[in-house]
């Protein structure tokens, strides 16, 4: 007669391999979660990196702009030809390269199809 019941080394083994095998699954579990918790943050700086850079230029524009409006409101039409005067004379290469790339973008802004 056979009997249904293993012996103790037996379960014993099995028990201890069963413990092994659970451990290294929790081991690999520990070591993914850990290299998928360092992907996100490494993602989530560069992310936020990026969106720094974003709202710095985003910040310095909006300063220009305000600093235009200041000169427009502060500044008579005598005041603002005697500047565009100083800074073509300052400039005239890049007010020349300014002037074909307005006259390019008005070009294709009024053309038609």
């Amino acid at each position: 007669m056979a009997s249904s019941s293993m012996t103790p080394s037996l379960s014993t083994s099995i028990a201890d391999a069963s413990a092994r095998v659970q451990e290294k699954a929790a081991d690999a579990f520990r070591a993914g979660r850990t290299a998928t918790a360092d992907a996100l943050d490494s993602t989530a700086a560069r992310i936020n990196a990026g969106g720094e850079r974003v709202a710095d230029v985003a910040h310095s524009t909006a300063d220009k702009l305000g600093a235009t409006a200041h000169y427009v409101r502060e500044n008579g039409p005598r005041e603002m030809v005697t500047d565009i005067e100083s800074l073509i004379k300052a400039h005239p290469g890049k007010v020349v390269i300014g002037a074909v790339v307005l006259g390019f973008l008005a070009g294709r802004a009024f053309r038609r199809d």
